[in-house]
């Protein structure tokens, strides 16, 4: 007994040793020919209404082949610093920012992303302080996350203004993967999320147990084998995940269309139900802006910008202004990753401000509106926007007192 005891301790011993050559030779290796980045990624929180949502006051970094930055979280698990429920001395507005990842936004710092250009824009034109701009953004979201996780925000910021940053290139399909709503008539339905009814409660719920395994965080923050290792079977978790994109079932995508209409319309009754402001952003694809057209997106971008016309709501489209700075020079899209740079979220922030905050032209003339922004009458330069055969020009309202 004793001595086939031993033969089990020598022959366990030297797997181990074998397996431990061999990682060794793995991680030199990777971190010889081919680095992969490593990072420490922000681990996700399974939640029973939003699928999932990022911790509070964590601090990880984001490690791509283009970039590398630090991730913070505040109370509400938002990239942002800490805003008090209720506005301060000499604060005339609140706008809370929903969005995904091009928004939240990877690739650059958070004082990088177009809502803090934004809010610091704002200081200098009008003093500091005077306009809060809240970055909400959460990656990978839809629509139907951005709507539970406005109600959530709206009794903690109390904005005046939202702004949803739609990206159409994805945002349709993630409303069908998340799976939380369901059409019914003219309204809307809950679905609770479950591994049977939801993809992405599935591909979730898989990564959150693989990212509570005791020293994860440490293998990602070292090990170059270890991230190559996670970043291929997560890879193949999201292919099994999602599948199919509605793009290439023209039903499918009629039923995503269906979905994310009656999504954009809930948003807008539930903030204009609380008196908030609801104002629409059009985030582009890298293909729209670089190549000039981008079939499928192109097509779900008209869907939006025509029903941001039917239900009277602001709206901003900067495709043609990264156009222009992209013609002029800027990188304002990582060639690779697709995810704006910190120059195309400038972009995005200067067309805001002049779109959503423009003021009175002085001695009497008109405001002027740039390209890219509808604006209907009542709100901002009071300056009204006209649709003719799917093309919008900039004239005042002749209601409009300037």
């Amino acid at each position: 007994m004793a001595r086939r005891l031993r033969a089990v301790v020598r022959w366990t011993l030297l797997c181990l040793w074998s397996l431990g050559i061999a990682l060794g030779i793995g991680e030199a290796g990777m971190r010889f020919f081919g680095p992969p980045p490593v990072k420490a990624s922000v681990p996700v929180v399974i939640d029973g209404e939003l699928i999932y949502r990022f911790p509070a006051r964590v601090r990880a970094i984001d490690v791509k082949e283009e970039f590398a930055v630090r991730i913070e979280t505040n109370s509400q698990g938002l990239r942002d610093r800490e805003y008090s429920p209720t506005k301060g001395d000499g604060v005339l507005r609140r706008l809370l920012v929903l969005g995904d990842s091009m928004t939240f936004a990877e690739g650059v710092e958070a004082q990088q992303t177009f809502p803090k250009v934004l809010e610091q824009e704002l200081a200098r034109g009008s003093g500091p302080g005077r306009f809060e701009v809240i970055n909400a953004a959460v990656g990978g979201y839809g629509t139907d996350q951005e709507l539970i996780l406005f109600e959530r925000l709206i009794p903690i910021y109390r904005p005046d203004e939202v702004l949803l940053a739609f990206f159409a290139v994805n945002d349709f399909d993630d409303n069908l993967y998340g799976n939380l709503f369901a059409v019914e008539g003219d309204g809307l339905a809950r679905v609770p999320p479950s591994d049977a009814s939801s993809p992405k409660y599935r591909y979730y719920r898989r990564q959150a147990i693989i990212q509570d395994v005791p020293g994860y965080q440490t293998l990602m923050r070292y090990s170059h084998l270890a991230n190559f290792i996670r970043h291929r079977w997560s890879e193949l978790e999201y292919a099994r995940a999602f599948q199919t994109p509605s793009g290439d079932d023209p039903a499918r995508e009629e039923r995503a269309w269906r979905l994310t209409r009656r999504l954009l319309i809930a948003w807008r009754e539930t903030a204009r139900r609380h008196g908030i402001e609801p104002r629409l952003l059009i985030i582009p694809s890298w293909e729209q802006v670089r190549a000039g057209r981008d079939e499928r997106t192109d097509a779900r971008t008209a869907r939006v910008i025509a029903l941001s016309r039917e239900l009277g709501i602001p709206l901003v489209d900067p495709t043609q202004t990264l156009r222009a700075a992209a013609r002029g020079g800027d990188s304002v899209f990582y060639p690779k990753d697709r995810h704006m740079t910190a120059a195309g979220h400038r972009v995005v922030a200067r067309l805001l401000q002049e779109c959503l905050f423009a003021r009175r032209a002085r001695g009497g003339r008109s405001a002027v509106v740039p390209e890219g922004c509808i604006v209907p009458k009542g709100w901002g330069s009071l300056v009204f926007l006209d649709f003719r055969e799917g093309i919008w020009e900039n004239r005042l309202h002749p209601r409009a007192r300037l």
